[in-house]
C-alpha cells in the first residue's frame, strides 16, 4: 500500500476550515494551536482561496495583499520551511519530507479541489491502495512555498502560480487538469457601467497579482484597453465586493460566494466572467520531478482516485456538494452559485484535453495574460514540455 500523507497545516484558515479528521490526522489543530503567519508580500500574488469563509459583505475581515514580482526561490524555500515547522505533530512535515512510499499533497479550502474530499470520504483512495490525510494551506502561495521547499511532492495550484514557480527555477510537471472557473469569477459593475469600454477612466477594485488581475486584464484587452486606462483600486477580492456594494467603487473583480452576496446587496451586473475565455482561470495538479522519478506508482494511484470522485459528484451532486462544503467550512446553500460556475474535468476529458487544449491553448493563454499583467517576468519557453500526460492516458 502506498501512503499518501496529507498533513493538516493551520495556515491562517477560518476556524471552520481547520482539520476535520479524527485522531488519525497527523496534525490535529487545537483551539490553542498557533496559527501560521500568512505568506509575506513577495509571495502574496495568487488567488486567496479561502472563498468559503461564511461571512457577510458587511463583516468581511481585512486580508493583506501586497502585489509583488517573483521572489527568489531561496526565499520561497525559507518561508516554506518556517511555515511547515508550525505543525510540530506532523511526522512527514517534521522529518523534512516524505519517504519513498509516501506522497504529500498541498491543497486549500477552494471548492475546485473539493473532489479530493469526496475521494477521501467515499474510500476511493483506499480503493487505489493509498492512505490519505490532507495538507491544507490558505493560499496558493503557501502551498507553492511548501512545494518549493520539498516538504510536499504534489500541489493543487492555479495555472498562473505554476508559471511563477517554473520561472523561479523549479522542475515541475502538470499531471492533471482539475477545474476551470466559468462564472465563479466575474467583473461586477453598478448601473453606470454597461460595457467593458466604459471601464476606461473608472475606479476598479481588484486583487493585484491574482486570478482577478488576470480576468480584468483579459476583459480590458477584449475592448482594446489596458490597465493603464483604468484607475486601479488594489484590495483583496472579498473587500472588492464590499467596496462595490457600499458604493465606494463602480466596478469590482471578485468571485463566489462574494458575487452572490453582492447580487443580494444591490443592482449589479456581471459585466465579464471567466466563461468569456474558459481556461484562463484554471487549476491543476503539479508534481516535482523528484517525486515523479521516485514514486510514479503512488502518484498514479492519486490521479486514479480522481475519476470515481468526479463520477460520484455527477451522480450524487447534492451529497457531493455537501461533503465539499463541510470540508471547506461553509454551508452548501451558500455555495450553490459557486458550484454552478465551476467545471470539473473528468479523467476521461484529461486524456485528450490535458495534452491538447490545455497544453496548446490554455497554458500559453495564461502565460501571456500573466506576463501582460506583470504576475510573471517573461514568457516561459516550451510550455508543452511541462505537461506530463502519462498518468491520465
Amino acid at each position: 500500500m502506498f501512503h499518501i500523507r496529507f498533513a493538516v497545516i493551520v495556515a491562517g484558515l477560518h476556524p471552520k476550515n481547520r482539520c476535520r479528521r479524527s485522531a488519525s490526522a497527523i496534525c490535529r489543530p487545537r483551539r490553542d494551536a498557533p496559527r501560521l503567519a500568512p505568506a509575506p508580500p513577495f509571495l502574496a500574488i495568487s488567488r486567496t482561496r479561502s472563498r468559503s469563509d461564511p461571512v457577510s459583505l458587511a463583516t468581511l475581515s481585512s486580508r493583506a495583499s501586497t502585489p509583488a514580482r517573483v521572489g527568489a526561490l531561496v526565499s520561497i524555500v525559507s518561508v516554506a520551511g518556517l511555515a511547515l515547522a508550525g505543525c510540530a505533530d506532523s511526522s512527514s512535515a517534521a522529518d523534512g519530507g516524505s519517504s519513498d512510499d509516501t506522497v504529500t499533497m498541498a491543497t486549500e479550502p477552494w471548492l475546485g479541489y473539493g473532489p479530493w474530499y469526496i475521494a477521501q470520504d467515499e474510500g476511493y483512495f483506499e480503493d487505489q491502495g493509498v492512505d490519505v490525510d490532507l495538507v491544507s494551506f490558505d493560499t496558493d502561495a503557501d502551498g507553492a512555498a511548501a512545494l518549493a521547499s520539498g516538504r510536499v511532492d504534489i500541489a493543487n495550484l492555479a495555472t498562473q502560480e505554476v508559471l511563477r514557480l517554473i520561472e523561479s527555477g523549479m522542475d515541475l510537471k502538470v499531471v492533471l487538469l482539475l477545474d476551470a472557473s466559468r462564472t465563479a469569477d466575474a467583473i461586477l459593475t453598478d448601473p453606470s457601467i454597461t460595457s467593458v469600454e466604459q471601464l476606461a477612466g473608472k475606479e476598479v477594485a481588484f486583487e493585484e497579482g491574482s486570478v482577478s488581475h488576470l480576468l480584468l486584464n483579459d476583459a480590458l484587452a477584449s475592448a482594446g484597453l489596458t490597465l493603464d486606462d483604468i484607475v486601479p483600486v488594489p484590495m483583496p477580492a472579498a473587500e472588492a465586493a464590499t467596496a462595490l456594494a457600499s458604493g465606494k467603487v463602480p466596478a469590482a473583480v471578485t468571485y463566489e460566494p462574494y458575487i452572490s452576496e453582492a447580487a443580494g446587496a444591490g443592482e449589479f451586473t456581471q459585466l465579464y466572467t471567466a466563461a468569456e475565455n474558459e481556461g484562463l482561470i484554471s487549476d491543476v495538479i503539479v508534481v516535482t520531478q523528484e517525486a515523479l522519478d521516485e514514486k510514479p506508482e503512488a502518484i498514479q494511484a492519486v490521479v486514479d482516485a480522481w475519476a470515481p470522485a468526479i463520477d460520484f459528484y455527477d451522480s450524487n451532486t447534492e451529497e457531493a456538494q455537501q461533503i465539499i462544503a463541510d470540508n471547506i467550512g461553509s454551508s452548501r446553500d451558500d455555495l450553490v452559485s459557486a458550484f454552478e460556475g465551476v467545471h470539473y474535468y473528468t479523467l476521461e476529458e484529461n486524456k485528450t484535453f490535458l495534452g491538447g487544449e490545455y497544453a496548446e491553448r490554455i497554458f500559453p493563454l495564461v502565460d501571456e495574460a500573466a506576463t501582460s499583467a506583470g504576475i510573471v517576468e517573461g514568457k516561459t519557453e516550451d510550455l508543452g514540455g511541462l505537461v506530463d500526460t502519462q498518468f491520465v492516458e
